[in-house]
């Protein structure tokens, strides 16, 4: 890459962050292209020439951020795999997901909303579905993958299980905790019917853990706040 594609890469990725702000701070339907622009401090049609569309700018904006900054930039050099690396992949999207609340209602709102915010999701899932089905790639070369189980079919189970998990707490029926547990119970249990072996041991561990969490955080007594006999 010489020195003017890498200004164009990097004013590209400069465009994209401004966008991902002004969802977070205005909502994704209030947005217009003039508010994009000014906020990017660049023209309208700039934007229309490097992405067609307000809708394929928002886009790009929403799924390029989980594929590069919250999968791809984590897991490229982390050295991860198997059961570890699928295991990681969960952790980072619920991470993401628990630590931008406004940002997420915002996304997930969209999905539910118009044919354009489902095409979005279905892209955000496809991202997710790419390093799932590496991560079980190399759990089948270890043999601890049931011969019968379809790695496509089950990468895009479990990235389609963040997707629920997600929008469940982004319309506020799970708290932080509940949903990060929610999740990652969720996963394992798919996991431990796909799998044997030590990756089997790994999901046992996960689902012993993340159960153990759900069952406090849904319980709504130990979650009630304490008060004075006869309150």
């Amino acid at each position: 890459m010489n020195l003017v594609e890498q200004q164009a890469l990097e004013r590209r990725e400069k465009i994209l962050d401004t966008v991902r702000q002004c969802i977070v701070e205005k909502g994704v339907m209030e947005l217009t292209i003039r508010d994009l622009a000014e906020a990017c401090r660049v023209s309208v049609p700039t934007l229309y020439r490097g992405f067609g569309s307000k809708e394929q700018l928002l886009v790009e904006a929403i799924r390029s951020f989980f594929d590069t900054q919250v999968l791809g930039e984590q897991l490229e050099n982390s050295g991860l795999q198997g059961a570890e690396r699928v295991l990681a992949i969960v952790d980072l999207c619920g991470k993401t997901i628990a630590d931008m609340p406004e940002y997420n209602q915002q996304l997930f709102a969209l999905f539910m909303s118009s044919d354009f915010g489902a095409r979005l999701g279905w892209d955000i899932t496809e991202s997710i579905t790419y390093y799932l089905r590496q991560g079980l790639s190399e759990i089948a070369a270890s043999g601890d993958l049931h011969d019968w189980v379809d790695q496509d079919i089950l990468a895009e189970r479990l990235a389609a299980q963040c997707i629920i998990s997600a929008m469940e707490f982004c319309g506020g029926d799970l708290s932080t905790d509940g949903f990060l547990a929610a999740f990652g119970y969720s996963v394992a249990l798919l996991m431990l019917a796909s799998c044997r072996g030590e990756t089997h041991t790994v999901f046992t561990l996960r689902a012993q853990h993340t159960q153990g969490q759900s069952r406090r955080q849904h319980n709504p007594r130990l979650n009630r706040t304490p008060g004075k006999v006869g309150e």
